[in-house]
């Protein structure tokens, strides 16, 4: 057994590289650029090319392996098709493709498309359909929640299931280490409550000891005031999106499969504030 880990440069990538290095299970990371990834990450790991936009690089990333944790990442002409098709060629036995929960209702989203380009292939797959990520709080939310204490998102009213991603990297790294049990499945990923975000500005109030706002603002004034500190509009508007489910009442779903497949409850919202306090103070 030998994992190809997609995305490892991101939020989940990396912590499924984590999980499965704490397994024992033997691995290699792609990146665009590994020199750059030595740097950054040092020698813990082993490297490999791969551009979903350049088919040159796909051979090299699927000798050897026999397992994918895939992910969609962000770019142009990505050639997903003919990955797939090397993949298959290749021998690969499994894949564990990243999705987003609901995606069965949003034939407009990328995800939909590539779960229907991954069972086309007939490879062996495990779809993990991920909530809403607690770590969006440290990751662009964290500059206004640290430097203005307020959470800065146009999600309205709405709940949402948050979801830790180190939840979803061990529901990966399971489904490839025991793909067999896992195989063709399709498990939805979230915690076990639906907040809304004044919600969650009340618990990182009690958690950080600083007083930690929701103000809510429209879409029309988010937009504006990404627009005044120079964020690129592309992003702000995938922002936007993201938070469209929550503020539409669409997002408070909460499924128990992690629990079935690990035996233990999800991650909390207050558990991964203490744990990453330090990046809002």
């Amino acid at each position: 057994m030998k994992v190809l880990v997609t995305g490892f440069t991101g939020k989940i990538g990396s912590q499924v590289a984590n999980y499965l290095n704490d397994k024992n299970i033997p691995m290699i990371c792609a990146v665009r650029n590994v020199k750059k990834a030595k740097a950054m990450f040092g020698d813990i790991y082993e490297y490999v090319s791969l551009d979903f936009a350049d088919p040159s690089t796909f051979d090299r990333a699927l000798e050897h392996v026999d397992r994918i944790f895939l992910m969609y990442p962000p770019g142009e002409n990505l050639q997903f098709d003919l990955f797939l098709k090397k993949a298959k060629n290749k021998g690969i036995q499994h894949i564990a493709y990243l999705s987003l929960k609901d995606v069965q209702f949003m034939p407009f989203i990328h995800h939909y498309k590539m779960e229907k380009e991954i069972k086309n292939s007939k490879i062996p797959y495990t779809f993990i359909r991920a909530g809403y990520f607690m770590q969006n709080l440290n990751d662009f939310l964290c500059k206004e929640i640290k430097e203005r204490h307020r959470i800065f998102v146009p999600a309205g009213k709405g709940k949402t299931s948050f979801v830790d991603t180190r939840d979803l990297a061990e529901i990966s790294g399971i489904s490839l280490i025991d793909s067999e049990i896992h195989k063709n499945k399709i498990y939805v990923i979230t915690g076990n409550e639906a907040l809304d975000f004044y919600d969650v500005a009340k618990i990182m109030t009690e958690v950080l000891d600083v007083k930690i706002e929701y103000t809510n603002p429209s879409v029309k004034e988010f937009k504006e005031s990404m627009k005044k500190v120079g964020e690129d509009e592309g992003f702000v508007n995938v922002v936007v999106g993201v938070h469209m489910p929550t503020k539409l009442g669409l997002a408070k779903g909460i499924k128990h499969d992690y629990e079935k497949i690990t035996g233990k409850k999800p991650t909390n919202i207050r558990k991964y504030v203490e744990d990453f306090k330090e990046n809002w103070i």
